[in-house]
């Protein structure tokens, strides 16, 4: 499912710095790029917290596929509010990174 989400976000890079959509302006490509930055950040939290739940040395006495589903979708909820709320960086990195590509007159 995580594959989904990041060739989600992949695909949304692509049009994003593509010529082929047709936005108002370069301010909205520039939004576009900011909020995929942003999902690009909260699928790496997510990944932190699914590996460091992976880490726990033994396991419980109610451990179970339903508390397995219960913990993988809570994990997606705290990784969005922890990219969110907090300043890891990665999102404003890629932002950084890929904002000089993004310009209204960009030539291919």
């Amino acid at each position: 499912m995580e594959n989904n989400s990041l060739s989600k976000v992949k695909f949304s890079i692509e049009k994003a710095l593509s010529g082929n959509i047709k936005f108002k302006s370069s301010k909205d490509k520039l939004e576009e790029l900011r909020g995929v930055s942003n999902q690009f950040e909260s699928i790496f939290v997510n990944e932190l917290l699914k590996q460091a739940r992976k880490s726990k040395i033994a396991e419980g006495l109610f451990d179970s596929q339903a508390e397995d589903t219960f913990n993988s979708m809570i994990d997606k909820e705290f990784s969005k509010v922890l990219s969110d709320k907090s300043n890891f960086g990665i999102a404003e990195a890629l932002f950084e990174q890929f904002k000089n590509n993004v310009g209204a007159n960009r030539k291919k």
